[in-house]
């Protein structure tokens, strides 16, 4: 019997180096984006809880619904909006037929703060909901142009 050396590849050290840490990061993009995926219900019901707490603590009636499924959502999420309707029997929520919202992160004049807006069945955008109050006060001092380009993408929307 014969004896096989085997070869192997002699690489100067940076190149192994670089290899190594291409690989590392290849693999925490990997890992970051398998996260990402599968805890996407969970990111959504978070969202869901802290919207409707807000929207409580505001005074308002209406609260998210289920997280609607989309095909291109941007940067936001689509939710159905129920109202809450407090009747004396049974305290049950009403569910208003084909209102949406679209909670995005709204960025005026370099801050940036969360916000929701209430997409009429049409597919028109009827008002945006600040989340915080920071966001009250920028959404005030907000020119309507700008509010219009966002409305104008926001309905440009797939849903």
């Amino acid at each position: 019997m014969s004896s096989e050396k085997t070869q192997s590849i002699n690489l100067p050290p940076k190149i192994k180096d670089l290899i190594f840490i291409a690989g590392w990061i290849a693999g925490l993009l990997l890992i970051a984006g398998l996260v990402w995926y599968f805890t996407q219900s969970v990111r959504s019901n978070l969202l869901l809880r802290a919207v409707n707490k807000v929207m409580e603590q505001s005074g308002d009636n209406r609260r998210l619904g289920e997280r609607l499924p989309v095909r291109s959502a941007g940067m936001g999420s689509w939710f159905s909006i129920t109202e809450a309707v407090r009747r004396r029997d049974s305290g049950s929520e009403v569910v208003v037929e084909g209102t949406r919202a679209y909670v995005f992160v709204f960025i005026s004049n370099g801050s940036f703060f969360p916000c929701a807006a209430v997409v009429l069945p049409e597919g028109r955008v009827e008002e945006y909901i600040p989340l915080n109050s920071q966001g009250r006060r920028m959404l005030k001092r907000v020119s309507p142009e700008i509010l219009s380009i966002y409305s104008s993408r926001i309905e440009g929307l797939e849903l």
